[in-house]
């Protein structure tokens, strides 16, 4: 069984710490020493642009699908009663009994008193109130959580409800140092285009979290930098920039093994 609440919320009194090490990693000299803190070995995290649809060709493909996926393979699935990040930056925008869903088998040793064991039907009911609260959904496999709830780090995911306002991870895409930004990776397989109804407003220039478009004589380009979160085509006023995928099953297939080399999620086993 992993920690009870008081234990949790002592260790997530170590959340100053860790926002300062964003900070730091940026100071001259201070990312080699830190770089430790953000290794992609133990920490992986995949952005869903959840609230808009991939094109393939002349059909579409929802990301949200992935997340129902996901569940239907877990071997147990845990909601969190509330999310760490809203509740320590009092967040007074998006709900803070909104918390992450939890699969595989390091999700029946999380105690009880920061959530509950549900059935499938439920966990995909909670990622709908994620989605109709206008929430970003990542899928993160990290040793940070596996820390602060004390559970096995090798058979879990989280599926993560973001805000802009509050969510550590938007928070290091802005202000965390490179070493962070290797950790988020965009889903496998997505490209984004910009059409001839951009107006070159700017708009997506300002609002993309990690600086990765800027303008050039045609208008504006996305760069290999991009993270796949999607900011950018909701907040474009003409609709100019769609999210794309080259075949529909290839999609699937590179989201199914980028999960598979994060952790085992499926067929519960005995954890010692």
């Amino acid at each position: 069984m992993g920690h009870s609440k008081w234990i949790y919320d002592l260790l997530l009194k170590l959340w100053p710490i860790y926002k300062a090490s964003f900070w730091l990693g940026k100071q001259p000299g201070m990312e080699y020493l830190l770089k430790p803190v953000f290794n992609q070995k133990i920490h992986q995290v995949t952005m869903i642009p959840v609230n808009e649809a991939i094109a393939d060709g002349n059909q579409t493909v929802m990301p949200y699908s992935l997340l129902m996926e996901l569940v239907e393979q877990s071997s147990n699935c845990f909601i969190m009663h509330e999310c760490a990040c809203r509740k320590h930056e009092s967040c007074q925008t998006h709900p803070i009994d909104l918390g992450c869903l939890f699969l595989g088998d390091g999700a029946a040793q999380i105690h009880s008193s920061l959530g509950e064991i549900c059935e499938k039907v439920k966990a995909k009911q909670h990622i709908q109130h994620g989605l109709e609260a206008g929430l970003y959904p990542l899928v993160a496999h990290t040793m940070l959580d596996s820390f602060t709830l004390g559970i096995s780090y090798k058979r879990m995911l989280t599926v993560c409800f973001c805000c802009e306002c509050c969510c550590m991870v938007q928070g290091g895409l802005r202000k965390g140092p490179k070493s962070f930004l290797k950790v988020i990776q965009p889903l496998p397989g997505l490209r984004f285009t910009i059409g001839e109804e951009c107006g070159t407003c700017g708009l997506c220039i300002e609002k993309c979290p990690v600086g990765a478009i800027s303008a050039n004589h045609r208008g504006v380009e996305i760069n290999g930098e991009c993270k796949g979160c999607g900011i950018c085509v909701q907040e474009c006023p003409n609709a100019a920039i769609k999210m794309e995928i080259n075949g529909k099953r290839e999609f699937l297939q590179g989201f199914n093994q980028r999960m598979r080399s994060y952790a085992d999620i499926t067929n519960a086993q005995r954890i010692g």
